[in-house]
């Protein structure tokens, strides 16, 4: 017993310095993941030095000092900052004197996006050099930047205006790509937004559309405030655009859509009386031979059978019917190319249909379709009219899918 009791307290004691012991191993490790933390955070600074990543050390080390102005490694990361951001100069002013040896614009767009990269990374730095000794020199690239943009927007526009020369939807569609980068440069470009509608409407393909009636003497009312109306606020898109109406400018595709046909079948009413019949269990009895004993089962017990029940019900259904149809045919032609095409058949099926029904007998034996059927009450035929006028709906929707699908 004592020695149970020896070995408890020596179990309590160690657990004592164990707990004692575990958080300085904790602070420990800690500091171990700081200092190599910090150290692997240096060395990856020096080696994309090496490699050359100026800026990649420029952003990384600004950002570290920006985020903690009092970083303990700031002694170390200071001079690394200085020497990525002078070297990164120095590559910049190397490149620009190179670039500018070439005449007429070719080279704008670098020596633009060099100067601009000059200035955002005085502006990355700058901010530092306000609450801590940074020994980095700065300049006003106000001017060269102006300069070089206007030279670089100057020889886009020149460029843009070469390929609306050649008079090509597919170079105008390029001319127009040339010239929004000059608005995201300089929006106020002298002639940007004329040069931008005329590149616009050259890229763009015009189709002018028409409908035309050729089913009769006399256009359905109903029909045609429908077709009147068809101005589809959603067909047009950035390259295409659809003339329904008078239109004065370039026409590069007419397409035209002919209803040929419109008819109109009767109203039909068909009434047939339909039999159901259905078998249910309805309790059980005894299973009896032919001379009405009890027959038993292997044990010795009574058989049980279920009692069948015969449900009957007598359904008269009534269908109403009625169809219209319109019948047209899409023709298209290429105005550049000097082509036809077609006849493109479009036709629309419109169908009216109601069903109900009454029953006599157990509504037990009805299917569910003809509970349904039951539920429901004749309605009024649908009048030519009003058919015509769904037809007309159903044909624009049909024709403005297909229009969507013309190149």
């Amino acid at each position: 017993m004592n020695d149970l009791k020896c070995y408890r307290n020596k179990l309590s004691r160690f657990s004592t310095r164990h707990t004692k012991v575990r958080p300085l191993i904790i602070i420990f490790l800690g500091s171990l993941l700081l200092i190599f933390g910090s150290c692997s955070s240096i060395k990856r600074n020096e080696k994309q030095l090496a490699q050359g990543n100026y800026d990649a050390v420029v952003n990384s080390i600004s950002e570290k000092l920006k985020n903690n102005p009092n970083h303990k490694d700031k002694k170390q990361l200071i001079p690394l900052l200085e020497k990525a951001y002078k070297l990164a100069v120095k590559e910049d002013m190397r490149q620009l004197k190179s670039l500018q040896t070439e005449p007429n614009g070719v080279n704008s767009s670098n020596i633009y996006w060099i100067y601009k990269g000059l200035d955002q990374r005085q502006d990355i730095v700058r901010p530092l050099t306000q609450i801590m000794p940074i020994n980095t020199e700065f300049k006003d690239y106000t001017v060269v930047l102006r300069k070089s943009k206007n030279t670089y927007a100057r020889h886009l526009f020149d460029q843009a205006q070469g390929l609306l020369g050649m008079n090509t939807q597919e170079q105008a569609r390029e001319a127009h790509k040339l010239l929004v980068q000059i608005k995201k440069l300089t929006p106020e470009f002298n002639g940007l937004e004329k040069t931008l509608a005329l590149a616009h409407d050259r890229g763009t393909q015009h189709y002018g559309v028409k409908i035309k009636y050729e089913a009769g003497a006399v256009l359905p009312a109903p029909l045609l405030k429908e077709l009147q109306w068809y101005r589809p606020g959603n067909l047009d898109e950035f390259w295409k655009a659809y003339h329904f109406g008078p239109w004065n400018g370039r026409i590069d595709q007419s397409v035209q859509l002919n209803i040929n046909a419109l008819s109109f079948g009767p109203d039909e009413l068909v009434h047939e009386t339909i039999s159901r019949e259905k078998s249910i269990e309805d309790g059980w009895e005894y299973a009896t031979d032919r001379y009405g004993n009890t027959v038993l089962d292997s044990l010795g017990q009574p058989i049980k059978v279920p009692i069948i029940k015969i449900l009957r019900a007598t359904l008269m259904r009534s269908h109403q019917h009625k169809e219209a149809v319109m019948q047209a045919k899409i023709w298209t032609q290429n105005h550049e190319l000097g082509t036809k095409a077609g006849p493109f058949p479009l036709n629309e099926l419109l169908v009216f249909d109601n069903y109900y029904a009454r029953f006599e007998g157990e509504r037990e034996a009805l299917l569910p379709e003809d509970l349904e059927m039951i539920n429901n009450r004749p309605l009024p035929f649908p009048t030519d009219a009003q058919m015509t006028s769904d037809l007309g709906r159903q044909i624009k929707s049909t024709f403005t899918r297909w229009l969507k699908r013309l190149e």
